[in-house]
């Protein structure tokens, strides 16, 4: 009786497994191609039988690639999907197209979760830092609180004000086309190293122009010097 039972108990173990092998969870991935939120991936796995053969799955037609997503769908983080990017298909318990299909993990009920599983590091990546990168251009984020913004083809604001609450200092050449300002409190000074080098326009201190179109009251001929410029 009790080989008999351990038959059964095989017997049994080895139907249920069978049927495993028709339940899909989640499995690696390459995009074949991408459009309106939609892929069709090639999962690079390959799907296993009782008998002991593996052989390639289909190409899955309509993945619905998932994005990280915040607040409604107003905040997330998205990237541009190309044939040949890797990511995880995962599947569904239940239908996903609102029919009553009782069908459960099926191929057709997946979606598309981008990732490189590990295959690519970000550029300036050292493990300790969160980076957020596209090509060569970055933000890395340290645990000391510091952002490296790396942009090689430039960066531009497009907001009505910026504020900055702290020293501002540039390596390079400091250029502005709607005028310059600015105020200090006592004992602040603006300190110019180095040539001012050419002024197109006039150049006003105190209501007094203080370039070469000035003119001085009270000049008579000899050594002494002139008064203030005038007004």
């Amino acid at each position: 009786m009790a080989e008999a039972s351990n038959h059964l108990l095989d017997a049994l173990i080895g139907l249920v497994r069978a049927q495993l092998l028709d339940v899909n969870t989640a499995i690696p991935g390459t995009i074949v191609s991408y459009a309106d939120g939609l892929a069709k991936v090639l999962p690079t796995a390959k799907k296993r039988y009782a008998d002991g053969d593996a052989l390639d799955f289909p190409i899955i037609p309509n993945a619905r690639v998932c994005w990280p997503s915040f607040a409604g769908g107003t905040a997330g983080v998205k990237g541009p999907v190309r044939a040949g990017d890797r990511c995880l298909l995962v599947f569904s318990q239940q239908a996903t197209d609102g029919s009553d299909d009782r069908r459960m993990f099926d191929l057709q009920d997946v979606y598309a979760v981008m990732c490189d599983l590990g295959q690519s590091a970000a550029p300036g990546d050292d493990n300790e830092s969160m980076s957020l990168f596209f090509g060569s251009a970055f933000l890395k984020f340290s645990p000391t609180g510091a952002l490296t913004i790396n942009a090689p083809g430039g960066t531009t604001f497009n907001t009505p004000e910026t504020l900055t609450t702290g020293k501002l200092k540039t390596q390079g050449l400091f250029t502005y086309q709607a005028g310059l300002s600015g105020t200090g409190g006592s004992g602040v000074a603006a300190t110019i190293s180095g040539d001012i080098v050419h002024v197109a326009g006039s150049i006003t201190s105190l209501g007094r122009p203080i370039d070469g179109s000035h003119t001085h009251s009270g000049v008579t001929p000899g050594g002494s010097n002139t008064g203030v410029p005038n007004a």
